[in-house]
């Protein structure tokens, strides 16, 4: 006997994540297209929230793997990734909720493209999942996975 309900289901139990073209994620789900690195994995170092930025829009310059609309993702964005079903690696060897198709070695906080007061953004953690508010000049361990929606193809 044929069983609709059954069917149905087994659509939606697709993988969220699917590896796109040059080093992107995609998230189904949420319609997004992720980098795969972060900036601290793409470019070795830190970068406070005004770098994260400007490396986008360097990025952005170049129409890296692509596109030219990467950017910050939202804390909602951001938050989206954070998944205690699995776990991942941060740049300390540090168990982090994010998916494994996103290599290990992560800055586990993450700029979002908030800002409050024209001198805090809001900064997302993979450890415990908490937000903070952090000076966009301070550098402190900061790195941000930029986006890009997927509409803009």
């Amino acid at each position: 006997m044929n069983n609709p309900e059954a069917a149905k289901s087994d659509v939606t139990v697709q993988e969220r994540f699917v590896e796109g073209d040059e080093d992107t994620v995609i998230d189904l789900k949420h319609r997004l297209v992720w980098l795969t690195k972060d900036t601290y994995q793409m470019t070795g170092k830190w970068l406070n929230w005004v770098q994260s930025r400007d490396y986008a829009k360097e990025l952005n310059q170049t129409c890296h793997a692509g596109y030219n609309d990467w950017r910050l993702p939202t804390l909602e964005e951001a938050k989206s990734l954070y998944d205690k079903n699995h776990t991942n690696k941060d740049h300390m060897g540090q168990k982090a909720y994010l998916h494994p198709i996103f290599p290990g070695g992560f800055g586990f906080l993450c700029w979002t493209g908030e800002v409050r007061n024209k001198i805090q953004a809001v900064r997302f953690g993979y450890r415990k999942g908490g937000m903070m508010y952090d000076d966009v000049y301070r550098v402190s361990r900061g790195s941000t996975r930029l986006v890009r929606d997927m509409n803009n193809v």
